[in-house]
């Protein structure tokens, strides 16, 4: 495994592509992962007492941007006897209790914990030294991933949202993350490459967290759609300059009380609830300004702020600085 060095300790001339390069993970060693996991998925299947219609993966190793020491999956398990999602909520410890015993038996698992949604788990890929950190999802089969997903299944869905009370609507989000995938799966390789850039950026500025802790800092997730976003505004180009894209997205985020980001992919305007500036709209959820579930915006800021003094952006600050239209240039990554 490559040793790569500190972000921060980039000069102005090195190669990104590079270094994007080498926090992936090889071929021969993803190939030995996905076996990992899918024969985690299959043994669900056979041998969980619920019966299992469908897992899907989510999460970093489900969207395909996965670091080589950092990756992270939701296996979101539809259940054939939960005809709802009340019924699911009503069964959450039921449904928790009974992956935890069935994991804790196999010996690449390591219970790590539960929330209120999700069975926390390490686990052992073949190779010793990798974990994926695993959240494992009981859900019901809302959209119907066994039939062509039109919008007019998932508008149906949004209207049962709409009627529901805001604790029933959190239950959903597990039902709906196989829109967050599709969301991030198909882009450009490129993309994928800053996206990773980003969840390395993130890993080595942001503190240690807690989860039970009341600071709530962004995720990757957040950083993503931030930077599908910026891509967007930059007329999503094929190829670009990572450079450039890096430093673009760092500026969003030092600006982040100007975000107003949201997607129609899988919603219509008209169907969106009302949601107070700045906001960054779950593209799978409607009702979820995702904005508003953290409150460490302005540390972000100040972390972006400090990254854009490095010396890696020095030519791109001064050309910024002697530009008369700054708002331009950042939407140039070429």
């Amino acid at each position: 495994m490559t040793t790569l060095p500190n972000l921060c300790d980039l000069g102005p001339d090195y190669n990104l592509d590079k270094y994007v390069e080498d926090l992936q993970t090889d071929e021969s060693y993803r190939k030995s992962c996905r076996s990992v996991i899918n024969r985690l998925v299959r043994d669900m299947h056979k041998k969980v007492p619920e019966k299992v219609k469908a897992v899907i993966k989510g999460g970093s190793f489900g969207k395909g941007t996965a670091l080589q020491d950092n990756s992270d999956i939701d296996l979101v398990v539809f259940l054939s006897n939960y005809s709802s999602v009340q019924d699911v909520k009503d069964n959450m410890k039921h449904l928790l209790d009974i992956f935890e015993k069935y994991l804790g038996r196999k010996s690449r698992c390591k219970i790590e914990g539960r929330t209120q949604f999700a069975l926390k788990i390490n686990f052992k890929c073949c190779h010793s030294s990798h974990e994926h950190k695993v959240d494992l999802l009981p859900a019901c089969d809302v959209l119907g991933v066994d039939v062509k997903m039109t919008k007019a299944r998932k508008w149906a869905v949004y209207d049962k949202m709409q009627g529901s009370d805001e604790d029933l609507r959190r239950y959903y989000s597990a039902s709906l993350v196989i829109l967050q995938r599709n969301f991030v799966v198909h882009r450009p390789a490129k993309l994928k490459s800053l996206i990773r850039l980003f969840k390395s950026w993130r890993i080595s500025e942001f503190p240690i967290r807690s989860a039970e802790g009341d600071e709530k800092w962004p995720t990757s997730y957040v950083l993503e759609l931030i930077t599908i976003k910026k891509w967007e505004e930059a007329a999503r180009p094929l190829s670009f300059d990572l450079k450039r894209g890096f430093y673009s997205v760092l500026n969003a985020l030092v600006e982040h009380n100007e975000l107003q980001i949201v997607w129609y992919k899988n919603y219509v305007k008209g169907s969106l609830p009302s949601h107070g500036k700045p906001y960054i709209i779950d593209p799978a959820n409607p009702f979820n300004n995702i904005y508003q579930s953290y409150n460490k915006w302005e540390e972000v800021a100040a972390l972006a702020k400090r990254t854009l003094e490095w010396s890696l952006f020095e030519e791109l600050s001064k050309a910024s600085d002697e530009s008369s239209s700054s708002s331009t240039d950042l939407n140039n990554w070429k």
